[in-house]
């Protein structure tokens, strides 16, 4: 009897962290201009600090930008025209919400937690599913230059 309540209890577990882990997602990184100084951030509290607007759609926080990499906090109400990026590689961390990532023609359900990559070149967009704005940490490898966000026409 003790095992099958040790297997019960294990996974209901491991939910509770995981989502307190998401919940209290930190970031840390130097601070623009000045490298040498790190600075540590609540993700939640750079959110409730930049909130989308009631008529806005998206909003982009820049955290920190180099030649190497920008990393941006990402706020989507409903959802992002199809693109591509020219230039960069791009890394999602799906902080909350939940929706589709759609990739080329497939549609692939992401939630908070999920982790997507999206190579250069690839044909993207989000789609929230969710009652609430979705939010995610982007990062760009290398940073964007001014023309690299494309957008694409939606083809049947």
């Amino acid at each position: 009897m003790r095992k099958i309540v040790l297997l019960v209890t294990a996974p209901l577990l491991y939910v509770a962290i995981s989502v307190n882990a998401v919940q209290a997602a930190q970031w840390l990184g130097p601070q623009q201009g000045k490298e040498h100084i790190f600075r540590q951030a609540d993700l939640e509290s750079l959110l409730a600090d930049n909130p989308l607007g009631a008529n806005e759609n998206i909003r982009a926080v820049p955290l920190y930008r180099s030649e190497r990499s920008s990393n941006v906090l990402v706020q989507i109400r409903d959802r992002e025209p199809l693109h591509l990026h020219a230039d960069s590689d791009i890394t999602v961390f799906m902080l909350r919400g939940e929706g589709d990532m759609r990739i080329g023609k497939e549609a692939l359900p992401v939630k908070a937690g999920s982790v997507i990559h999206i190579p250069r070149g690839a044909v993207h967009a989000y789609i929230n599913r969710g009652p609430e704005p979705a939010a995610a940490l982007v990062v760009y490898s290398p940073a964007p230059g001014p023309k690299d966000r494309i957008p694409v026409e939606d083809k049947p």
